[in-house]
């Protein structure tokens, strides 16, 4: 019985990093999802990840005016591929969650203009699948107060 502890405690002992990258959920062998060639990485598969460069493009959206009166919350959610050069392959991009369809069309209409410093491996380019999410809180509070006055207590946007 001694034996067969000793045989198992030598098994997990010798765990490889593939082993260990598959227990986060991270695959051992690159996508190949898309119509290009070149395989697509994962963040946990690269050496350094691929980054946003700049501020994002702003979102060009009006909630509507109901929404505004009770307050409202807005998720966009997506997933795509950055390729080598920093652009977003925008036949990759797919929809991961959000609720009101016309803040989702508003942010998914930003992602060709997102620029990155692409994905490396080994020091060269290579082509990730990045995830972009925006949100919003909105909530219009009146007040009486002059203005410079005290904000009312209602003024914290929605508990998202």
């Amino acid at each position: 019985m001694k034996s067969d502890f000793l045989v198992a405690l030598l098994f997990i002992g010798s765990t490889s990093l593939a082993a260990q990258q598959n227990k986060r959920g991270c695959p051992d062998m690159p996508s190949d999802t898309s119509s290009k060639s070149r395989p697509v990485y994962e963040a946990c598969q690269v050496d350094q990840e691929a980054r946003q460069r700049g501020s994002s493009p702003r979102v060009e959206w009006q909630p509507p005016s109901a929404d505004l009166r009770n307050g409202a919350c807005y998720s966009a959610d997506f997933r795509f591929v950055v390729d080598t050069l920093g652009a977003p392959e925008l036949e990759s991009i797919v929809e991961v969650g959000g609720f009101d369809e016309s803040f989702r069309q508003a942010v998914k209409d930003v992602i060709p203009r997102l620029r990155y410093e692409p994905a490396k491996l080994k020091g060269a380019p290579v082509r990730q699948i990045v995830a972009y999410k925006q949100s919003a809180a909105m909530r219009v509070v009146v007040s009486s107060s002059p203005i410079g006055g005290r904000p009312p207590s209602s003024s914290r946007p929605p508990n998202c």
